[in-house]
């Protein structure tokens, strides 16, 4: 009998520890209204007045990576300059005029997916990370601007 108890009491324990380790498990399936899991992060819309991107929604979630890199291969190796997929349209788009957030903050249209996803990017140690008032243009270190009516600092055309 008192093995029999010992054994009785083994199952209950492992049972239990079993529920217990299951819990997190029912409680992240549980999803809201919108069908996103809870823990997700919110991804800010446009703030241009658009309601559409330039692909759809779930399409950039998984490939925005492959355009932009895409995008910077046909503009530095080719010489090709389209507005579709470049980096800085992103930023007017998806960003706030008047944004004082930077890339890194969790309010700020890149980092709220990256922080969450542990996703180190390089993009903002030479392009801005909010968008830029009409006219106003970065100069990089090696003295061309993002603006495409100027010239470098060589004389040669960006187009």
């Amino acid at each position: 009998m008192r093995q029999f108890m010992k054994r009785m009491h083994k199952i209950i324990i492992t049972l239990v520890g079993c529920a217990v380790l299951a819990l997190p498990t029912f409680s992240f399936a549980n999803e809201n209204p919108s069908g996103k899991p809870d823990f997700a992060p919110e991804v800010p819309h446009p703030t241009n007045g658009t309601t559409e991107c330039v692909r759809p929604e779930d399409d950039m979630k998984a490939n925005h990576m492959k355009y932009i890199l895409h995008q910077r291969d046909e503009t530095m190796h080719k010489g090709i300059r389209t507005e579709t997929f470049a980096l800085h349209e992103c930023i007017n788009c998806h960003v706030e005029k008047n944004s004082k957030a930077r890339f890194g903050d969790s309010e700020h249209f890149c980092s709220s997916c990256h922080n969450f996803a542990g996703v180190s990017i390089d993009c903002f140690q030479c392009h801005n990370d909010r968008p830029q008032k009409e006219g106003e243009h970065k100069e990089h270190e090696h003295g061309i601007t993002d603006n495409p009516d100027t010239t470098t600092a060589e004389g040669a055309s960006h187009e």
